[in-house]
């Protein structure tokens, strides 16, 4: 009996020690689980106050303004519009000068360069004096216009004489027809004299032997600049030889190499767009005039057109770049100072929300494609998860936006 009674209390305690244990355990248990449910929630809170100021990697970048720090970027909004811009064909070419404004100076008669004092690229003005050359030729000249000359007056006394003595049929008429002859031979010989020495820039008509002279004077017989100076002091010359080279820059021309396969694009009176060298910002413009009907060895046509403005300070035979404008068309197209550069892509920044109670405004950085721009605007492709009539636009300021966005990358 005893026996039996210490067996059942002895499970009874067993019993309730696997109770008590169990409610510890399932005590522990309950406070691990709240603990656990907690635990994200606080994650999640800091995760989202974190993405309102930088956004996670490879979704999309948005920098917030608050209203003040809006007014102070002087931020502007608008949407793309519709503008007539040209569409542009880039082409290479050359500053030209056509034939008859290249100069090569020579004399007709050759002799010794006394003086000349002339340097490439110098202003030439026309009628000014490039060389004083010397040679006793020129004396010769002027000595042989003076005899002609006198055996002409001669020779005229003479026909007078025997005019009227053969009216009277005194003399001859053979007699009379000889001095008639040797009379208009001579009136040749003093024309074709005072022809050279006209040549020779000395005037016939006021030449006396007292006013003889060996050295002559060659002008510029045009404007511009000298190009070449090919020879030197003391040197003799030919008249096959070249004193001074001048270029006239007055209807100087851009010769374009236009590709056989673009020529049909190009029409006499389209816009040229140029800059000279290594100068990429296309400032000088002109206007086609002239379509070449040959094709080279490259397959290109050259193509000219006329550059406005004051040509003075171009280089002939210089290289340029140019843009031909061959179209004009309606293009959506934002200010020039919507479109913001950054590491080699152009974005724009959109107002992605506004938050009314907390006065922030949210705008999102977009990636785009620019095309023509001209005139102070840019043509623009934006993202076709954009309705560019009503998302509005960044037009003035991005460059603020962009700036806090940097900042913010680097706290």
């Amino acid at each position: 009996m005893h026996s039996f009674i210490n067996i059942r209390y002895f499970l009874h305690g067993a019993v309730l020690a696997a109770s008590i244990l169990i409610a510890t355990a399932a005590c522990q248990s309950g406070g691990s689980s709240e603990e656990n449910k907690s635990t994200p929630n606080l994650n999640a809170q800091a995760s989202a106050k974190d993405s309102s100021e930088k956004e996670a990697p490879g979704g999309p970048v948005v920098v917030s303004l608050s209203q003040a720090q809006y007014d102070m970027a002087a931020i502007q909004l608008g949407q793309p519009a519709l503008r007539p811009l040209s569409t542009t064909l880039k082409v290479n070419g050359s500053l030209d000068v056509p034939a008859q404004n290249l100069v090569s100076v020579s004399v007709p008669v050759g002799g010794y360069i006394r003086q000349i004092q002339l340097e490439p690229g110098m202003r030439i003005r026309k009628g000014q004096t490039l060389v004083v050359l010397e040679n006793p030729e020129y004396v010769q000249l002027q000595q042989d216009y003076l005899d002609t000359k006198a055996k002409l007056d001669y020779a005229d006394l003479e026909f007078t004489r025997q005019q009227e003595l053969s009216r009277d049929n005194v003399n001859a008429l053979k007699i009379f027809q000889q001095v008639r002859a040797n009379r208009q031979s001579l009136q040749a010989q003093l024309a074709g004299l005072a022809q050279r020495l006209t040549i020779l820039r000395i005037n016939p008509a006021t030449l006396s032997p007292e006013r003889m002279t060996r050295t002559i004077t060659v002008p510029s017989p045009v404007s511009g600049y000298v190009t070449d100076v090919p020879t030197n002091n003391g040197r003799f010359v030919n008249p096959s030889d070249v004193l001074v080279q001048i270029t006239n820059l007055d209807h100087l021309h851009v010769r374009l190499s236009i590709f056989e396969k673009d020529i049909s694009r190009i029409h006499t009176g389209q816009m040229v767009r140029f800059g000279m060298g290594g100068d990429a910002t296309l400032e000088h413009r002109g206007t086609i005039f002239l379509i070449g009907k040959s094709i080279a060895a490259d397959r290109t046509i050259s193509v000219l057109a006329h550059p406005e403005g004051d040509a003075s300070h171009y280089i002939p035979g210089g290289y340029i770049t140019a843009q031909v404008d061959v179209k004009t068309q309606p293009l959506p197209a934002l200010p020039e100072t919507a479109v913001i550069g950054f590491g080699g892509k152009s974005y724009v920044y959109v107002l992605d929300r506004k938050d009314t109670k907390a006065a922030m405004y949210h705008f999102r950085q977009v990636e785009i494609k620019t095309g023509v721009r001209e005139n102070g605007y840019v043509a623009v492709t934006l993202p076709g998860d954009i309705n560019p009539q009503q998302t509005p636009i960044v037009i003035n300021g991005g460059y603020g936006l962009l700036a806090k966005l940097n900042n913010s990358e680097e706290e």
